[in-house]
């Protein structure tokens, strides 16, 4: 049942292009017949059917913000002038 619910959700624009592409790819490469293509094709439109298509989408990579952190104070920086004429 997971797998229906990842096939039909997340449909956007360039979800949609990517599935019609990947088919493009299988379907010219069955007409011609050639083994490479039909394989890439069908690889295309799996990946295409069941990742979202963006980096981090399920949160995964996310590293959440530590809020225990409370240093705000800043260093004071001191500069001297070099080379002048």
């Amino acid at each position: 049942m997971q797998l229906i619910a990842r096939i039909s959700s997340g449909w956007t624009a360039l979800k949609f292009i990517r599935v019609i592409l990947g088919v493009l790819i299988l379907s010219s490469s069955i007409s011609e017949g050639h083994a490479g293509g039909i394989v890439l094709g069908t690889l295309f439109t799996l990946i295409a059917l069941f990742t979202d298509g963006v980096c981090c989408a399920g949160g995964n990579c996310y590293t959440p913000v530590n809020r225990n952190n409370n240093q705000n104070k800043t260093d004071e920086i001191e500069y001297e002038e070099l080379g002048t004429k």
